[in-house]
């Protein structure tokens, strides 16, 4: 019984030092990284994340800049933010912009734009595109292929990568697992 406060504060821990601020700091200033630096380290992260959001449907789908895959039309864009705890970043906001295509009337998959928001400020970006429903469409789990773009800021401003998205619809949570590289190819 003892164990389970120990393993909770080594998570609170190692979750303050991958922030690099100690529990009283005010998060620090985005990070300032130089385009040679960045474009020098080609290493390659695991990255982790877990959201939980809360929707607002909406109906511009005008700024759904991405083609709808063939024979498809944009039916809405819907807005997700919350709170997510991500490696490399950090516990900060979390915004996806989805825009749902399919037929008139019928729901099938959506493109998206996510944007994650580190505690000190920097920005990752990524797209991802709706593959599957694991059971009942909205009531099951959704898969989503995620692509890290360059494009952020701070330390993110030259980050690429490719994961997968697990999408609870009941629960609204989702785990992104991947890969980061903070270099273009």
């Amino acid at each position: 019984m003892r164990a389970q406060p120990i393993l909770i504060l080594a998570i609170g821990v190692a979750a303050l030092v991958g922030c690099q601020q100690a529990p009283s700091q005010a998060p620090a200033a985005p990070s300032t990284v130089s385009s040679t630096a960045v474009a020098m380290s080609t290493a390659e992260v695991p990255f982790h994340s877990e959201v939980a959001w809360t929707k607002t449907p909406g109906s511009d789908v005008s700024q759904c800049l991405r083609p709808a895959p063939a024979g498809k039309v944009y039916l809405a864009r819907n807005t997700n933010t919350g709170i997510a705890v991500s490696s490399q970043l950090g516990e900060g906001p979390f915004v996806i912009h989805t825009c749902v295509y399919g037929t008139p009337g019928k729901p099938e998959g959506w493109l998206a734009d996510i944007s994650w928001t580190a505690a000190n400020g920097d920005v990752l970006l990524a797209t991802s595109d709706f593959q599957y429903w694991t059971g009942t469409p909205g009531q099951s789990v959704a898969v989503d292929t995620v692509k890290f773009q360059n494009g952020g800021t701070g330390r993110f401003t030259l980050a690429e990568g490719e994961g997968m998205c697990y999408v609870n619809a009941p629960a609204k949570t989702a785990i992104y697992d991947g890969t980061l590289r903070y270099s273009r190819k």
